[in-house]
Formats: structure tokens, sequence, C-alpha cells
């Protein structure tokens, strides 16, 4: 036979005389479709740990991202993973003595709202919020800033789209497997190699007990990351440059909500414009922190108004991505209507927003005196 890596030409089919190669390590079983396959090659040096939390970090980090996503019905796009946040190109306008709110003017409005949007970090992710009034108060999702474990891990078990993404960590671990047993196999009667036999043997054993226990290991560590939280609080940063630790937020008990005050003053905030007068196709801003691309701006009109699971939504066709939860949803007069909430997976341009008259109904303590 001619050997597939030198065109020697030989009677022996196990092994090149010529470069001395194994036929059998270049017959790598084929992956499915975009999944990696670890070639035969590799098995020699493969350790076991790094594989097993790879495979542990990769399921959770896919939990990870997908915080501040809350989608609705048919599956969506994987959220691709976040580069580091890049400095905001625009910059706010020098803000006038004392708190202001945005101010109707269709541009600068835009941007004053802007500086009032804060990027909000977790244990297991990020979001957004803003600041609605001259207290520093500011409201957000409860999704964004979820400190019940209970909750958390049981939006894994039920998101298909993130268990799609342990799935295909699950198919890699099954690769990685095969090209370990491969390997195994061309060297199992081999003089000298009783060693390598032995540790291909454990590593073998240790990728399938992680890949037969992987959601469950997710979910633990998933678990522990938010109990940790729990005590630790979350982070917020400003445009400013502010920067606030170890906050916590009061948490609605029937509505995706939540608010919580910063320790400053002077802030930045965005008034609010009650939803009675809101008009089909009226043109409105989401702003945010779509994949920690920090304080986003994006642009659509009002779709309409829903009513799903009980809570009223505003629909609007303006990109909400992940990242944006929590954050406003505005006029151009610079008036916050809503809170950008969740998408419907399988679909572009059907986003949804909790009205801002919401807020004042589960936190009546925060509605502006009439």
């Amino acid at each position: 036979m001619e050997c597939p890596k030198c065109s020697h030409t030989q009677q022996n089919t196990v092994k090149c005389e010529s470069c001395g190669v194994y036929f059998a390590k270049l017959a790598a079983p084929v992956a499915p479709s975009g999944v990696t396959t670890l070639p035969a090659e590799a098995a020699r040096g493969l350790n076991a740990g790094a594989v097993i939390l790879a495979a542990l970090a990769a399921g959770a980090v896919v939990y990870f991202l997908m915080r501040g996503h809350h989608s609705a019905q048919a599956p969506a796009a994987v959220a691709v993973p976040a580069a580091a946040p890049e400095q905001a190109a625009v910059t706010a306008p020098d803000p006038a003595p004392g708190p202001t709110a945005a101010e109707p003017s269709s541009v600068s409005a835009v941007e004053s709202a802007r500086s009032a949007t804060v990027f909000i970090r977790t244990a297991w992710g990020f979001g957004s919020g803003f600041i609605i009034d001259a207290d520093c108060h500011v409201v957000t999702n409860r999704h964004v800033v979820e400190t019940d474990a209970t909750r958390v891990t049981a939006n894994i078990d039920h998101n298909p789209e993130i268990q799609a993404n342990i799935a295909v960590t699950q198919q890699r671990l099954q690769n990685a497997i095969l090209a370990a047993q491969l390997h195994r196999r061309v060297i199992a009667n081999q003089a000298g190699d009783n060693l390598e036999r032995i540790q291909l043997d454990e590593q073998i054993r240790q990728m399938q007990q992680t890949l037969a226990t992987l959601p469950k290991q997710v979910d633990a560590d998933v678990t522990n990351r938010v109990n940790v939280a729990d005590q630790s609080g979350f982070s917020v940063t400003l445009l400013d440059g502010r920067h606030f630790d170890g906050l916590h937020a009061r948490l609605s008990g029937n509505s995706d909500l939540a608010v919580f005050q910063l320790p400053a003053s002077g802030c930045p905030f965005i008034a609010a414009d009650r939803n009675a007068d809101l008009r089909v196709g009226q043109r409105v801003y989401t702003i945010g922190n779509p994949s920690g691309l920090e304080y986003t701006v994006t642009s659509g009109v009002v779709s309409g108004m829903r009513e799903m699971e009980g809570q009223s939504y505003v629909q609007t066709d303006a990109p909400i991505n992940p990242g944006n939860s929590g954050g406003p949803l505005i006029t151009e007069r610079g008036r916050v209507i809503g809170i950008n909430s969740r998408v419907m997976r399988g679909v572009q341009g059907i986003g949804f927003a909790i009205p801002i008259d919401a807020v004042y109904a589960a936190f009546p303590e925060m509605a502006p005196a009439r």
C-alpha cells in the first residue's frame, strides 16, 4: 500500500516503514458539521483535567453569556462571546450642575439618556439598567440581578438555547473520547507503551464521567456563583466612569423588575413618559450593553402593545440583544417608556419592553408625585 503521509509503497498495512507513522492515526473520526474533532495525534498528550475544565467552562459560559437575554418562544441564535468592552465612541454633553433629566430635543436627548444608562456586571454575566430619578435609583430586570440559585438553574434547564450549547460541549467531549480510544487501540499490542496505555485509560474514564454528569456540574457551578453573588453583590459602571461595587437590588415578586440605589449624588437620570400616549409607529431607541458593547444605541418603532403570561409589553423592532436587558426604551424626547426585557426566538425585529408604568405598580414608592 502507499503511505498517505510520505507516499512510500510497502506491504505493511499497520505502520509506514519509511516515516514511521501508524496508519490508524491518520483515520481520525469525522465530526458532525460545526463541531471540532480532536485529532488522534493529539490524544497522546491529552490532559484529562484540562478537558474536564474546558467542558465545565464551556457549559457554564453558555449560561453566563445568556444573562440578559430573556427570550420567548422559538429558538434564537446563540450569542457570540463578547470581546473586552470598548471605550464609548460618543461623549455625553457636560452635565449641568446638580441632577438633570433628559430634555426634549432629538440627538442631545438620546445622548443625555445614554449618560443615565448603567452597565451591570454580576458573578455570572452582565446586563443594563438606567437611573430613573434624582435620588440615583436604578431600574433593571430581575433576571439581570437574580440571586435565587433555584430560579437561575431552572432557567438553564428550561432554556433550549442554553441546552443546545451544552449539547455541543457534550459532542466535543464524545469526539475527544473517540480520538483517545482510537489511539488506545493503535498502541494496544505495542511493547514498551504500558504507561501510556494506563494514562489513556484514566483519561478516557475521566472524560466519560464528565460527559455523563456535565449538566449537573454546570448547575452546581452556576449555583455556587449565584450564592457567592448573593453575598458579594454586583457592580455598576456609569458612562462618566464612576464605578460601584457590592450593590444589592430589591426584586419584584410578580414581574421581571428590580430596583436599587447608587451610593452617589448628582446622577444624570431619565424622566419617565407614562404609557397612555404611546402610538404605533412612534420612533423609539434602545440603550444598553449588547454582548458587552457598552452604551450602544439602536432605533426602531413601537410595533404594538402585547399581553404575554399576564404581563403587558411594548413590542418594538428596535434591536434588543444579550446585554440589553434592563436598559431603557426611550422616545425621541429622551423619555423612558419601557424596560428592555425579552426577544422572540427565531425571528428578527421582534423585541419586548416592560412598560414604565409597571415599575410604579411593582414599587409604588418610586412613583413621581403628580
